[in-house]
């Protein structure tokens, strides 16, 4: 580590920004296109076969990828909130 630049903290925000920058979407698509598998949409070779499975499979990325843009703005609030309302969520403390 050098006085001016810290490496592991620069890697650690670099890590977190691949995953959450470039994989949310990822996995976002990935359940938009199970989705359309799913219900029907997506032809292969002019037939179109409903899976059930699927569309809960897509269900279950969609609500991952909702799950963890909640965290991330409560963790991003988590002062505010708890501020204002009393409830310290997410390792905040009071002040």
């Amino acid at each position: 580590m050098n006085g001016w630049i810290n490496t592991t903290a620069i890697f650690q925000i670099l890590v977190a920004g691949l995953i959450v920058g470039a994989g949310l979407p990822a996995l976002f698509s990935i359940g938009v296109r199970l989705n359309a598998e799913g219900v029907g949409v997506a032809e292969h070779g002019g037939v179109t076969r409903k899976s059930p499975v699927l569309v809960a499979l897509s269900w279950a990325i969609f609500l991952l990828v909702l799950t963890v843009v909640l965290l991330g703005i409560l963790f991003i609030a988590r002062d505010f909130i708890g501020h204002h309302t009393g409830w310290y969520l997410l390792g905040a403390k009071a002040k």
